[in-house]
């Protein structure tokens, strides 16, 4: 209990640093650097207590195929780190961007092999590199947790979200010149919470609705059971109310295209969950036509809600469509960049230092571009197949995960647990998707929001079932010697003759 309340403790000190700290969309600020500092102690209890929770009694192996995914996942990602510290992979495929650089009188690539990397540039490698530290120490300590502990913890991500939701109300009520924008360049008449981009806070805002409807769900356990009305039921009912509308109306503030589309594919999820979600509020199963029908029309009702209240301010964004032809040129001249750095890819962090080598007058604008809005590609650059392989090894146990939840969820009668996992792997689906437009994985804050949402997807029961295991002493069965078996007693003057 001890071990399981300290990472328990951990693991929201950890996201409140990472959301206050990691809302930069470039690497170098000290707010970054500071989050990766202070991540190493919570990596090292991590480690420590994950040491101490997987020793399995001798002659026990225990490996199930989300741990043989998790071994392969950090085996090719060591390889990965390794290749920006050392000639790993050499560049044998930085002959067309060689090309490039000597076509526009530079100097070739021919010797950059030999300086001690298999980076372009190895400098910007090395401080792109310890980005992974937060996220990687918040998924050891989130998975480590049980079943009412994670409720906690999405709590309190409820809490730090409605927390950056204020202070993004703040924002836009004090104007373009407030200073609780955190970020010299951001986006002026939005509101943008602890981050510089709008998008990347309204990312923050449906996760925050998604793990919202997990708590209230587990926090409601048989809130609806009785038909009349109650103390309880009205304060949860005016609770899930306020949580769906303050959601939306954040996001509308934000104006952003993607977070206002991302946000109507999880209530689409939420409606699809609807028959488990009333089966833990009533504590039995109900007809999944008619509670779907009914959570539709609810969630309808507040989308229309929103929609008057502020339509005005971000239906003007989807006037030029659902995605320009300035991002569409990005990611163009990213993906040939990334088909010419093959097989490995010119360094993670390389991406300020390869683009302007392709750039055309397609992409050529007033604005400074730090990143392509196509995360899978800009990755793909980067890291050439060991990220591809990298990539598809987290689709595999991610599949087999929704598979697992989805479709063949195992009966064990936690279904307050299996709703948590269910809004979790949505929110790591829908950060999936917003990858494909944008980058919110390249901010600290919401890619420590994608770890924890994987490890909240992670089967605690087994994680229980093996420290079960490791803690109970093998007793050796002493053998007992049968007693002898004793006859009936006899009453006085039983069997007697009359």
């Amino acid at each position: 209990m001890a071990m399981g309340g300290g990472a328990y403790g951990a693991s929201v000190l950890l996201l409140f640093a990472s959301i206050v700290l990691g809302g930069a969309t470039r690497t170098g600020y000290l707010a970054d650097v500071l989050l990766q500092f202070l991540s190493l102690p919570f990596l090292a209890l991590a480690a420590w207590l994950w040491l101490d929770r997987l020793t399995v009694p001798p002659g026990r192996p225990r490996l199930s195929f989300g741990l043989a995914c998790g071994a392969a996942i950090a085996v090719v990602g060591l390889l990965l780190a390794l290749a920006q510290f050392f000639p790993l992979f050499g560049a044998p495929g930085w002959g067309g961007l060689s090309a490039r650089l000597v076509a526009a009188g530079g100097q070739g690539l021919e010797g950059v092999a030999w300086t001690g990397s298999s980076s372009v540039d190895p400098a910007a490698s090395l401080a792109a590199l310890p980005a992974v530290l937060p996220p990687l120490a918040l998924f050891l300590l989130v998975a480590l947790l049980d079943e009412e502990r994670r409720l906690r913890f999405s709590g309190w991500a409820v809490v730090f979200g409605f927390l950056a939701l204020f202070l993004g109300i703040l924002q836009v009520m004090q104007g373009p010149a407030s200073a609780l924008r955190f970020f010299e360049i951001s986006n002026r008449s939005e509101s943008v919470g602890f981050f510089a981009n709008r998008n990347h806070f309204a990312a923050q805002l449906y996760v925050t609705f998604l793990l919202g409807v997990a708590w209230f769900v587990g926090r409601g356990d048989r809130v609806l059971g009785h038909r009349g009305p109650s103390t309880p039921k009205v304060i949860w009912l005016a609770g899930a109310f306020c949580l769906g509308l303050l959601i939306m109306a954040g996001i509308a503030l934000a104006r952003s295209r993607a977070g206002i589309l991302l946000l109507l594919l999880g209530l689409a999820g939420v409606v699809v969950m609807a028959p488990l979600i009333l089966a833990v509020l009533r504590g039995r199963a109900a007809a999944p036509r008619r509670v779907r029908s009914l959570v539709l029309a609810v969630l309808v009702g507040l989308v229309l809600l929103v929609g008057q209240l502020g339509a005005d301010r971000f239906l003007g964004r989807f006037g030029g469509g659902l995605v320009d032809q300035m991002r569409a040129n990005l990611n163009e001249t990213t993906l040939q960049a990334a088909l010419e750095a093959l097989p490995f890819g010119t360094g993670l962090g390389t991406f300020t230092a390869v683009f302007p080598v392709y750039e055309g007058a397609a992409t050529l604008g007033p604005q400074y571009v730090n990143r392509a809005h196509d995360d899978w590609v800009e990755f793909f650059l980067e890291t050439g197949l060991a990220g591809g392989l990298l990539v598809a090894l987290f689709l595999v146990w991610f599949g087999a995960r929704v598979y697992r939840l989805w479709i063949a969820p195992e009966e064990t009668g936690a279904t307050r647990l299996l709703v948590l996992q269910q809004c979790a792997s949505l929110a790591v689906l829908l950060l999936l998707l917003h990858s494909f437009v944008d980058y919110p994985l390249r901010t600290a804050a919401m890619l420590a929001y994608f770890a924890a949402c994987c490890a909240l997807m992670t089967p605690a029961a087994a994680l229980a079932r093996i420290t079960r295991q490791a803690r109970t002493p093998t007793v050796p069965a002493v053998p007992t010697r049968a007693a002898p078996a004793r006859r009936p007693m006899r009453s006085p003057g039983a069997g007697a003759r009359t």
